[in-house]
């Protein structure tokens, strides 16, 4: 089991960062091929922000965001990962939570989005954007013209950038923050996802949703 438990956010474990510099064991394996693929279909030059979300609570978005997101660095590239899930904050238990981070910047009392970053603690050349104290007010908070001024900054000053957001069925924020992305990871959790959902997947694809969209199947049977 690679996901730990669900916590409230004060207590939440840190998760695993399970990418590791030359490994080749199976987990790391399967992460460059989902890097390759992404990197494929990002395709064009200066397309850079990936956004991550799901359907369930629990599907591993925020775990693969940020594995995806060191396996980067580790490839040589400039990376930056924002928690964005203001509601949970799950993102920001990699960095120890700081009671500081993208919440005051989007809401004004932090000026300078550089100020709240946590850099290079997991992995040279990977800064993290914890999301801080849980606010009030989530969806308003990302209405900001703080939000598209901050990821226009991360587009000129990284090679990659990852959003962690919600869920996105069951809140808007996903749908705010997906105007400012060039590809949306969505994680299916092997065991968690209902079959009845196929068709309201298929759909938002079809209907382009949510930007390049790709599917990661997440927690399959290793043979």
């Amino acid at each position: 089991e690679l996901l730990s438990k669900k916590k409230p956010h004060a207590e939440e474990e840190k998760r695993p960062v399970v990418v590791k510099d030359r490994k080749r064991d199976y987990v790391n394996e399967a992460f460059r091929v989902v890097r390759t693929n992404l990197e494929f279909m990002l395709g064009h030059a200066g397309d850079k922000v990936i956004m991550t979300s799901s359907f369930n609570p629990g599907s591993g978005k925020t775990f693969l965001g940020m594995n995806l997101a060191i396996s980067y660095a580790i490839k040589g590239k400039k990376v930056v990962v924002v928690d964005l899930d203001l509601r949970k904050a799950s993102l920001s238990t990699y960095v120890d939570s700081p009671k500081q981070g993208v919440a005051a910047y989007l809401n004004g009392d932090v000026k300078d989005f550089h100020e709240v970053l946590v850099c290079g603690t997991l992995r040279e050349g990977l800064d993290v954007l914890p999301c801080g104290v849980l606010p009030p007010n989530p969806a308003e908070l990302l209405y900001s013209a703080n939000l598209e001024k901050m990821i226009k900054t991360m587009r000129e000053e990284y090679d990659y950038v990852f959003l962690d957001c919600p869920p996105v069925e069951m809140l808007a924020d996903s749908s705010i923050i997906n105007k400012f992305v060039d590809l949306t990871a969505f994680v299916v959790r092997a065991g968690l996802f209902e079959r009845s959902l196929l068709s309201k997947l298929d759909e938002m694809y079809k209907e382009k949703r949510y930007k390049n969209m790709a599917l990661i199947l997440n927690a399959t049977t290793v043979l």
